[in-house]
């Protein structure tokens, strides 16, 4: 069954392919609403009741997944990054801190620009590491966050990648990045607790 789970802040959205009718669930609550997603008016008005109340999670189910996924896309200012799971040599993960929350290296994917590459990119930019290569592509994560009043949605892609060497990372400070540093197992689990929902995922594996 194909999912997307969208997180702001702490609640969480959950979209997927079911081979019934539509079905929104609020919390406990669940209400039949064929086609509903066809409907933008009452999206909107589902999604605005779920920012303003901060219900912890809904969730949209329709047949037509990539239907599905358009029509509430259409909702939200849309854009895409990719990232960078890095690790070296001794198994130590890569973290950086950027408003004192650790975080994984990631950014926006400029126009013309693979996420393969725009991922090697940032690793490189905001930590100041070289001679990394990517081994594997993972699933991807979705978040919410506004600016300037406005719901942005952004998807980024996340890879596994290597670092070749024993390179001491050096924060992009001018990213708002103040610490960058190679975790070892203790600290990974310890920062899980203080990242972000749609990042902790990443710092299990």
């Amino acid at each position: 069954m194909k999912s997307i789970t969208v997180y702001f802040n702490n609640q969480k959205i959950i979209l997927w392919k079911k081979t019934e009718e539509l079905e929104i669930k609020v919390d406990s609550l669940e209400i039949d609403e064929p086609f509903l997603h066809k409907c933008n008016n009452r999206m909107s008005n589902i999604l605005n009741t779920f920012f303003e109340r901060k219900i912890s999670e809904i969730s949209f189910e329709h047949y037509d997944f990539n239907k599905l996924f358009n029509d509430f896309k259409s909702h939200f200012k849309y854009i895409e990054a990719a990232g960078g799971i890095v690790t070296n040599e001794n198994k130590e993960l890569l973290v950086i801190h950027r408003f004192e929350i650790p975080d994984l290296p990631k950014g926006k994917i400029e126009e013309g620009e693979t996420p393969e590459d725009a991922a090697i990119r940032e690793v490189k930019e905001e930590c100041g590491i070289n001679n990394i290569r990517i081994t594997e592509e993972v699933q991807s994560s979705y978040h919410i966050y506004t600016c300037k009043n406005k719901r942005i949605l952004k998807k980024t892609y996340w890879f596994k990648m290597q670092h070749l060497g024993n390179q001491m990372p050096v924060p992009q400070t001018a990213e708002d990045i103040t610490k960058v540093e190679w975790c070892n197992i203790l600290k990974v689990k310890e920062h899980k607790q203080h990242t972000y929902s749609s990042l902790k995922v990443y710092f299990e594996k």
